[in-house]
């Protein structure tokens, strides 16, 4: 919400002539500045020729910008608004729906447009730009979730100029998080004395994958209900439920104010990103973008995460260099990781407000 009220400074001055005019000016100035400007906002933004949808919300537009980097694509972002709203006094927090999910989806009837790592690299530079000029603020941090770290990632490497500290959880790796994963997702199926599952594993063999059938067989074992989940999931997991799909209030600003055509399947919106594109996935090292970052690095991973092992990510962050790094594994997570929000806020609290001098 930008402020409307000004000062006039010359007709202010002219009003008080002497050495009183000075301090007044002033004193009226930090009052302005002082004063809490909060945004609550969803709309339709022109991104590079498609309208998307982006929700923006914060007790004070001059906090840093969370810019969130949802998992997918193919799932929104928007929703998950009433999770972090705990966080909005220290983060103005940025939520888009990617094209290919959510509101951006509904609105362009179901076509995702082109689905590739540069077509999104593109546009998530597009939405951190209109968020820094809508908010006339500079520090942003970019917090990527599972296919949003491998995003993020490329959104710091191409512009590390937007970005003031960078954060991953559900961290991509590469080739040998998804062989790793692999290897791991077959010894819990012996561990449980799953002949069926290791007949699909066995069957479909490790990564890299030429078909979709096949990527989707390891995926399958990598998350509840095929694997176990944690009693700290389940308990999680319900309460993430509970908050990101309750029933919004009446013109809830994170709502994107399309109707989803009859029979509109968002499991099926899914599986067509994840059909489109599984093979970047496939591709990703997190090598290739060097060990040396300019801005802050923090990964925070599901302890017991066999998708994105939390193996691999914590010596990925042994191994970089940046002005600050840290490290955190959240006991009973796995690879949904954000159900475990809470618990993600308070090690945000921890290690990236410090490094944003907060």
């Amino acid at each position: 919400m930008q402020n409307d009220f000004a000062i006039d400074r010359r007709r202010f001055a002219a009003l008080f002539a002497g050495a009183l005019a000075a301090p007044l000016i002033a004193g009226a100035a930090h009052a302005q500045t002082a004063t809490p400007q909060p945004i609550d906002e969803g709309r339709f933004v022109s991104i590079n020729g498609v309208e998307q949808w982006i929700v923006i919300r914060g007790a004070d537009i001059r906090n840093p910008i969370l810019f969130v980097l949802q998992g997918g694509p193919g799932i929104g972002a928007a929703f998950m608004a009433p999770i972090f709203f705990d966080w909005e006094n220290e983060f103005t927090i940025v939520l888009w729906d990617q094209p290919g999910g959510g509101g951006t989806d509904i609105r362009n009837a179901g076509n995702p447009g082109e689905q590739s790592l540069d077509r999104y690299t593109r546009d998530a530079i597009a939405v951190a730009e209109y968020a820094r000029e809508r908010l006339g603020q500079q520090k942003m941090v970019v917090f990527g979730n599972s296919w949003g770290t491998q995003l993020g990632l490329e959104l710091i490497h191409h512009r590390p100029d937007l970005t003031s500290a960078y954060v991953g959880v559900a961290q991509a790796i590469g080739m040998r998080g998804w062989v790793e994963g692999y290897r791991l997702a077959l010894e819990a199926a012996h561990a449980r004395a799953d002949a069926a599952g290791i007949a699909a594993l066995e069957a479909a063999g490790p990564p890299p994958y030429a078909r979709f059938e096949d990527f989707m067989t390891r995926q399958s074992y990598v998350f509840p209900p095929n694997l176990p989940a944690t009693d700290a999931e389940n308990a999680a997991g319900a309460a993430f439920a509970a908050a990101a799909f309750a029933p919004p209030p009446p013109g809830a600003s994170w709502v994107a104010p399309v109707t989803p055509p009859a029979g509109y399947d968002y499991g099926a919106v899914f599986m067509r990103s994840a059909q489109a594109m599984f093979p970047v996935w496939q591709d990703m090292e997190i090598r290739d973008y060097g060990r040396d970052f300019s801005m802050p690095v923090f990964v925070f991973q599901g302890a017991v995460d066999i998708n994105t092992p939390a193996s691999l990510a914590r010596e990925w962050i042994e191994e970089i260099n940046a002005p600050a790094k840290a490290f955190a594994a959240i006991p009973g997570a796995g690879h949904n990781v954000m159900a475990f929000h809470q618990e993600i806020h308070a090690l945000f609290r921890q290690h990236v407000l410090p490094a944003l001098g907060r």
